[in-house]
């Protein structure tokens, strides 16, 4: 689902790709990258693995990349390099920048990551930082579930050099005390996931963060000065009470991923294909395969009350 894929995307909490082949089922093993920067914010950590069988078990500690060299470069305009970062493995197969503290990501900046692997494999990938946004104007911050009016956020136009429509993702994360007992925390879930919700194979904490998936210009309107303005579909919301709403605006490599993945999905748009129809995940890694994604995000912090219709709203969501 696609909350399962932004909460490893775009929080960057979890391995995304589990170390499965994202092209098609391979013959041999292949390194897997998994790394997203975040525009005007410090550079984050490159992890390293190896795909495994398609019924193989992945064990980050034995899928691990060990001592590789490991390199991130900020590019000109012209290709040429204004600076090289080099990151160290803090713990196996992860990769953080070596500089205390790191360098700030630059928005409308392209990047380069450079891979070598103690057996002379060679890694790369390059991102280009989409332009910073702001939320100039939030409408509905407290919204009934599911009623008509849904909260709305109207963000500054980013510039971009891409021919293609823009794209954004918006997240959902819920604000509640998840240290409460999950007998509570289950009682505080929107409809749709208290059904989706089976506590022998999921964790409360994996819907902590939901999403809209990819939303293009059919989902948002532009005013004159070409301001975005989109509304918080309800099935990105998970928890009833305080939750932080974050819009963002990715790059095309991570567009290509998710709306690559979301057609491989049952569930996703275009899913359900038959064998020989389904197409390969689109990715940007040369050597190996996996994602080197960028992105920038702006959030609001909004309330989702309990729908009359509710027999009793739980007493904690309307607050700490």
């Amino acid at each position: 689902m696609y909350r399962r894929l932004l909460l490893a995307l775009l929080l960057l909490s979890a391995p995304l790709l589990v170390g499965c082949d994202t092209t098609a089922t391979q013959p041999e093993s292949q390194i897997v990258v998994e790394a997203y920067l975040q525009g005007d914010a410090p550079m984050n950590a490159v992890r390293l693995t190896r795909s495994v069988e398609t019924d193989g078990t992945y064990r980050p500690s034995e899928a691990a990349i060990r001592d590789a060299s490991v390199t991130i470069r900020r590019l000109s305009d012209d290709g040429s390099t204004v600076e090289t970062t080099s990151l160290t493995e803090t713990a196996p197969g992860v990769y953080e920048p070596a500089p205390s503290p790191p360098p700030t990501i630059r928005p409308l900046t392209t990047y380069e990551l450079a891979v070598i692997t103690p057996d002379g494999t060679e890694v790369t990938a390059t991102t280009t930082v989409p332009d910073t946004i702001s939320i100039v104007k939030a409408e509905t911050t407290t919204a009934v579930y599911q009623a008509p009016t849904k909260p709305a956020f109207t963000i500054t136009p980013p510039e971009s050099a891409r021919q293609q429509q823009s794209v954004l993702v918006l997240t959902t994360t819920s604000l509640l005390d998840f240290g409460r007992p999950e007998s509570q925390l289950r009682e505080g879930l929107t409809p749709f996931y208290e059904d989706d919700y089976d506590p022998a194979e999921d964790s409360l904490d994996t819907y902590r963060t939901t999403s809209s998936g990819v939303l293009n210009e059919a989902n948002f309107s532009r005013d004159a000065q070409g301001r975005i303005t989109t509304e918080l579909p309800w099935i990105s919301v998970a928890f009833y009470g305080p939750n932080e709403s974050a819009v963002h605006v990715i790059d095309d490599n991570l567009y290509d991923l998710i709306r690559s993945q979301q057609t491989q999905s049952p569930g996703g748009p275009g899913g359900g294909l038959g064998p020989g129809e389904i197409p390969n995940i689109i990715e940007h890694v040369e050597g190996g395969t996996g994602v080197f994604a960028s992105y920038v995000r702006a959030t609001q912090r909004v309330s989702v009350q309990c729908p009359p219709s509710e027999d009793e709203c739980p007493f904690f969501v309307d607050g700490q």
